[in-house]
């Protein structure tokens, strides 16, 4: 079976990135000369956003949550959008140290560090007394920069997040000298892609052009329907595919309509195919679904296509995935859904006889 003429198109899904974040990413625990004591306890809270949006479902299980020696770690409204977890000292700490606690979102594990700092009392100075902690305060602030603190001001409530922008935690420890010291945290709220923007597909523009050679692009108006064909002309046809970020890519197709053949009659129509989407070729978050309609022209003339996929006498419409020799559909159009599509798939519609 011949292959008369063909054509792809490429349907991508576009995925938001997973943020996990915690409301208090560290804590300093108040305690005596030889460290804090057994009995203390702290919060913090894990939440999660795809994109811009907060996940409705967030899971940690007590029992994975790796704890230094002398802490433990209880959770609650595990499988809401907000899960909180619970640290308790269950023996004297002396010294700084962290938990790991795997968040689990859609499936996706991430690792998130909390840290525990001790203050120790001061003991009695020779003729003097000793420094205490006197409060500890724990404020939030929305910042750009991941290295150079905000210059606004701090809360006590966690504000809200917008993508690429860093969430920094200030713990103030005062003392009863009225002396204090000023700690800080960072996380970030990832954009899509890792750490960055992904870039993504934001249009395909499709135009033809008649030329007397098939080798070197033609200089004149492209145009968005297709011109009709002299013999021994050229069809050009050029594909220009946008991006998110302002860049684009342009591709270049040729077909050739045949003049009189020596001694013989005029050469055969130009056989040509497109596809059309109905719903654009990007998918977003595994979403969505789109019809794919083929088109045959010959010399520049729509030809009519059944729904079974049989254009008059010029052959069949089948459509092939990448990479299959095997039709999945003998038809005049394909649909496919974002379940069908691993980030990018190539479908190509060919008129076989």
């Amino acid at each position: 079976m011949a292959i008369k003429s063909a054509d792809q198109i490429t349907i991508i899904d576009v995925t938001d990135a997973y943020s996990v974040m915690l409301t208090s990413e560290a804590y300093t625990f108040v305690g005596g000369t030889s460290g804090v004591a057994a009995g203390q306890s702290c919060t913090t809270e894990a939440v999660a956003f795809c994109g811009s949006n907060q996940c409705s479902t967030v899971n940690v299980t007590a029992a994975d949550i790796v704890c230094p020696t002398g802490i433990s770690a209880t959770v609650e409204n595990s499988g809401t959008a907000k899960v909180k977890i619970t640290f308790r000292t269950t023996a004297t700490i002396a010294d700084a140290c962290e938990a790991t606690i795997p968040v689990v979102v859609d499936g996706i594990t991430v690792n998130k560090k909390f840290s525990f700092a001790v203050a120790k009392a001061g003991t009695n100075g020779q003729n003097g007394t000793s420094v205490t902690v006197k409060s500890t305060s724990v404020t939030y602030q929305v910042g750009t920069s991941g290295t150079t603190k905000p210059t606004g001001t701090w809360s006590e409530d966690i504000p809200s997040v917008g993508n690429g922008q860093y969430l920094w935690t200030k713990t103030v420890v005062t003392y009863s000298d009225g002396k204090s010291t000023e700690a800080y945290s960072v996380s970030y709220k990832g954009t899509n892609g890792t750490n960055g923007t992904s870039v993504t597909v934001k249009s395909t523009e499709v135009t033809y052009q008649t030329s007397t050679s098939g080798t070197t692009a033609p200089t004149g108006t492209w145009n968005p329907t297709v011109p009709a064909v002299a013999n021994g002309q050229f069809l050009w046809t050029k594909t220009v595919v946008t991006y998110s970020d302002g860049k684009s890519t342009t591709s270049y197709s040729v077909s050739y309509k045949g003049t009189n053949g020596t001694n013989g009659k005029n050469g055969a129509d130009a056989i040509t195919m497109t596809i059309t989407s109905s719903n654009g070729t990007v998918f977003k978050n595994n979403a969505g679904s789109t019809v794919l309609t083929a088109h045959v022209f010959v010399g520049g003339v729509e030809q009519s296509i059944t729904d079974a996929g049989v254009c008059g006498n010029y052959g069949t419409v089948k459509w092939y995935k990448a990479g299959n020799t095997t039709a999945v559909a003998t038809a005049k159009t394909y649909t496919i859904s974002a379940a069908d599509v691993n980030n990018m798939l190539a479908i190509t519609a060919q008129l076989e006889k």
